[in-house]
């Protein structure tokens, strides 16, 4: 009976030990799963972040060329009001002149 109690107690341990063991892998096992699924998400974010800025970069070109074309319009209208207001001024400035001269 004494020996059934001891036999009894070891194969307990036994599987206690196996329990813990088992336990011990299956952490080890989650913790690496854990480390290369945080290492995934990582390149993802850093792959969403590149993505988003570089559609942002796109737009911000598109909106500086559409802004460009603009002033240029801008400019050369009212380059073209300068050139009729000169051309106007001139023409104003040579009949002044020669009603000066008669």
């Amino acid at each position: 009976m004494v020996e059934e109690t001891i036999r009894t107690i070891r194969e307990t341990e036994k599987q206690a030990q196996e329990i813990v063991e088992n336990a011990r892998r299956e952490s080890e096992r989650i913790r690496k799963e854990a480390e290369e699924r945080s290492g995934q998400i990582r390149e993802e974010i850093i792959r969403n972040a590149r993505e988003e800025a570089e559609t942002v970069m796109e737009q911000a070109h598109v909106s500086g060329d559409e802004s460009v074309r603009g002033a240029e319009a801008v400019i050369r209208n009212d380059t073209d009001r300068l050139k009729t207001s000169a051309k106007e001024k001139e023409k104003e400035a040579v009949e002044t002149v020669i009603s000066m001269l008669a």
